[in-house]
């Protein structure tokens, strides 16, 4: 358990997350700074944790990256939506996971369906189709005016988390496949499949 609440709450502050690339302890989210204390405490969770304290931080870590994602939306800052909701993603798999060690396997499941449509958007994004609504309002914190010049040229880039989104959707996908496994598994574990009485004389 240790490994992989390192592996999805500190991996992902350093490569393509940028300005999230500082040493765990002094960790702090130029992008989504109202979500630090989240990450920060996921951080310090540790392999004796039960089950239900690591999902109560991972959750509030992930409802920090969706209010972020939703003021970034709003404000017309793509790039910063996608950090926050490839940020979001990351977490929602860490408390997916422990939800399935509750045996919470339908919310476990729709947790993870919600997210990879959010990380299949960020996969799926290009430059040109989303800047016809932004581009008569920049913003002096988005970098607008130079994804117009490309737009104009036809560079349809995609977008800088693109591939940490990737990874997070095969890491769902995953996740979901054991899920339906084990969702279909559940009524011979309960015994639904046991032979019906026999009849008896008497209705």
């Amino acid at each position: 358990m240790r490994t992989l609440l390192a592996i999805l709450a500190l991996t992902l502050l350093a490569g393509s997350f940028g300005p999230a690339s500082a040493a765990p302890a002094a960790f702090a989210d130029g992008i989504c700074p109202e979500a630090t204390q989240y990450v920060l405490g996921v951080g310090k969770l540790g392999k004796d944790d039960p089950p239900q304290r690591i999902y109560d931080a991972a959750q509030a870590a992930v409802e920090a990256y969706q209010r972020c994602a939703k003021v970034k939306l709003a404000n017309g800052q793509t790039d910063q939506m996608h950090y926050a909701n490839t940020r979001g993603s990351s977490f929602a798999v860490l408390a997916a996971r422990t939800l399935v060690a509750l045996n919470r396997l339908e919310d476990a499941r729709g947790e993870l369906q919600q997210w990879r449509a959010l990380a299949q958007q960020v996969v799926d994004w290009r430059s040109g189709a989303v800047l016809s609504g932004q581009a008569h309002a920049p913003n002096p914190n988005y970098e607008i005016q130079e994804d117009v010049a490309s737009a104009t040229r036809g560079d349809h880039r995609t977008s800088r988390y693109s591939d940490s989104a990737k990874e997070i959707v095969v890491a769902i996908d995953a996740e979901l496949a054991r899920i339906d496994g084990a969702l279909r598994e559940r009524p011979r574990s309960q015994g639904r499949d046991a032979p019906a009485p026999a009849p008896t004389a008497h209705p």
